[in-house]
């Protein structure tokens, strides 16, 4: 089997997948249209299982918890299969050795496969590290109003309607979905649906004391407290082991960049002079 041979198959591959992923997308787009269901009389759930139910649901969520939505997904994953193929052709048209062939090969073949995935990983940091920034404020707003004589339920109203300007939308918005799932549903319900909404540890430690203190019947404002003096003397702490290792980061910095110019700037005028011809 020859290199070009490889190379074809692994495009054709691609543009094929490319072309599945689209339509794919497109059917995601339309699949709930009045006239799809006039016409075959069915529904979601008599299409799917319990597997693939399962399945959608864990995407759904995984987007969720990157602040995505599917259209967003899928538009990655299109930008990634074109990277790809724009490198495939390249490889195609221009003569390059064998092992930089292969090289290209595996690199668009993981761009295109390993991106999208990478890049809902890093959103739901971002989006997890949003959530624990905001989360100490949002006790403390919540503390100030139960000690007001606010129940749970107003407090929440009353922060994520007023606190926009300091507050992000990610833990209002989560905050919001929580309230209203504590309503309408079960605790349980709404305590378990917050964690894995948010996929913070913080977080779920909070639903986890919450839960407890609906248990025990001790305060919830108790909670929050306790809640709040640990998230600030774990940023605390946090900041300590950043100054703690910033003369060591300096310190690589100076030897990796500075000591060896400042070494050039002494040694350059005496290999100037020997250099240099003798007249």
């Amino acid at each position: 089997m020859t290199i070009d041979l490889i190379i074809n198959l692994t495009m054709a591959f691609l543009f094929v997948f490319a072309i599945a992923m689209f339509g794919y997308y497109f059917y995601l787009k339309y699949e709930h249209r009045k006239w799809i269901n006039a016409i075959f009389h069915i529904y979601d759930d008599d299409l799917l299982d319990d597997v693939l139910l399962e399945k959608k649901a864990d995407f759904l969520l995984r987007l969720h918890r990157a602040g995505m939505k599917e259209k967003d997904y899928y538009e990655i994953v299109g930008a990634s299969v074109i990277t790809g193929l724009v490198l495939l052709f390249f490889v195609y048209y221009m003569s390059l050795s064998f092992g930089m062939n292969i090289f290209i090969i595996l690199l668009a073949v993981g761009i295109s496969a390993g991106i999208p995935k990478l890049y809902v990983e890093e959103q739901t940091s971002k989006r997890i590290k949003r959530i624990d920034d905001d989360l100490a404020i949002f006790i403390d707003l919540l503390i100030i109003i139960l000690e007001a004589g606010g129940g749970l339920n107003n407090a929440i109203d009353q922060v994520t309607r007023d606190a926009r300007e300091v507050l992000g939308p990610d833990l209002l918005g989560e905050a919001d979905r929580f309230k209203n799932e504590f309503i309408a549903y079960s605790s349980t319900v709404a305590y378990d649906n917050l964690a894995k909404r948010t996929g913070s540890s913080s977080v779920a430690a909070i639903v986890g004391y919450m839960r407890l203190s609906e248990e025990t019947g001790i305060g919830v404002k108790s909670v929050f407290e306790n809640q709040s003096k640990e998230i600030k003397a774990a940023e605390i702490l946090g900041i300590e082991k950043q100054a703690a290792t910033l003369n060591l980061k300096i310190t690589v910095v100076v030897f990796a960049f500075i000591l060896p110019a400042l070494m050039a700037m002494m040694a350059l005028p005496f290999a100037f002079g020997n250099l240099m011809p003798k007249f």
